[in-house]
């Protein structure tokens, strides 16, 4: 019954903005224009530290990488904009690519609705991360000069115990389960959202072959625990933002459940954050996430970043820091020692991102990271990244 209600509200949210949209008058002013955007990036690395050093013939090397999106958009002359997204991530020899936003949108008055493989509401509402923010503002838009939400495990860093929002890392959602979501407009600086997933996978796109994605026509798993973890997936966020004499202030909250499948345990998330970028060109953030059960274990795992940042002309320089500490037998094993049942995580960054020029950014990272387990080997890495990350 739960299931059947909750699937409900979010499905009546969905199609009442859709109903709103298709009362709309229709009458296109223009065709629809075509948008392609996307970066490309050289990154260096140097491992000064690791566990592991004994296993390594080498301590640097070189990576490239990129990202190539498409949207497509249209608005009619009610003001209904309606449109689609295509993005293709890790766009690299190594792992071919990897399409990880396809959706339709639909945007007017009452607010968006969005259909496919689009972020989790609970990520939309439940992300705090002030270097994220000034980042962007630099136009670099890239997983490279990104502090702890970058790729820096590529040269030091191991599995990812910390989380950012309640989709990251631990949670084990992926924006690549197909969703129906909706987000509201903004009214007085509050804004919410909510979305609904049958199937949330981990290895695999979760969402392309329909029931199948669960069962095979014996009525037995098709596939393996590490491709299916939940079902049945609400979740949800709130915010209030807004400006005061040129400082902003941003307050979130999410929450999310799900039913685990085939021998995973349940998903229970929610986090708390709040970020102020103030007019002199300082940014602080803080956002807690809370998970009382993961696919991994029915355990509480509490994970804190915090993040002090400073932007002024073509330059961010931002400091960051994430501890996450567990339960016991939370199941949250190192695939890089023989460390097992995590006890605490540190994790650190100190980022510089400096434009060169229009479109062309560097980054230079100093990253640490420390794995506490309660058996076995824990695991401590520190390294530097430096590159470029050219933007169009």
């Amino acid at each position: 019954m739960r299931k059947v209600l909750l699937l409900g509200v979010c499905l009546a949210a969905a199609t009442g903005g859709i109903s709103a949209a298709q009362a709309a008058d229709t009458n296109v002013t223009s065709g629809l224009s075509l948008k392609i955007s996307g970066w490309i990036g050289f990154l260096a690395g140097l491992s000064l530290s690791n566990t592991d050093d004994d296993s390594f013939d080498r301590d640097y090397d070189f990576a490239s990488n990129a990202r190539l999106q498409f949207d497509v958009k249209n608005v009619t002359d009610s003001g209904l904009e309606y449109g689609a997204r295509i993005r293709m991530n890790n766009v690299d020899r190594r792992n071919d690519v990897t399409v990880d936003r396809t959706y339709v949108y639909l945007k007017g008055s009452f607010g968006i609705v969005t259909l496919g493989d689009a972020p989790y509401a609970i990520g939309d509402f439940g992300y705090v991360y002030a270097h994220d923010t000034l980042n962007g503002k630099l136009g670099f838009g890239a997983g490279w000069g990104d502090g702890l939400d970058g790729k820096f495990s590529l040269f030091g860093g191991s599995d990812t115990f910390y989380a950012f929002d309640p989709t990251y890392g631990i949670g084990g959602l992926n924006g690549k389960d197909t969703k129906v979501k909706y987000t509201s407009p903004g009214f007085s600086g509050f804004s919410f959202g909510i979305d609904f997933t049958p199937v949330a996978g981990g290895n695999i796109h979760a969402g392309n072959t329909g029931r199948n994605d669960l069962f095979n026509n014996n009525g037995t798993p098709l596939v393996s625990n590490d491709d299916v973890r939940y079902e049945n997936i609400v979740t949800g966020g709130v915010q209030y933002t807004d400006t005061f004499d040129g400082s902003t202030v941003t307050l979130r909250g999410s929450a999310g459940t799900g039913n685990g499948v085939s021998g995973n345990h349940d998903y229970e998330a929610y986090s708390l954050g709040g970020q102020l970028v103030h007019a002199s060109g300082f940014a602080a953030s803080v956002n807690w996430v809370h998970f009382s059960s993961t696919f991994r274990a029915d355990k509480a795992i509490d994970s804190i970043t915090g993040d002090l940042s400073y932007a002024s002309g073509p330059y961010v320089i931002s400091l960051g820091y994430a501890y996450t500490t567990a339960e016991k037998n939370n199941g949250l094993e190192s695939s890089f020692t023989d460390g097992e049942d995590l006890k605490t995580n540190h994790s650190a960054s100190l980022s510089f991102l400096y434009n060169l020029a229009p479109g062309l950014g560097s980054f230079t990272e100093l990253v640490y990271e420390k794995n506490e387990f309660r058996i076995g080997q824990d695991y401590e890495s520190t390294a530097l990244t430096t590159g470029v990350v050219l933007a169009f």
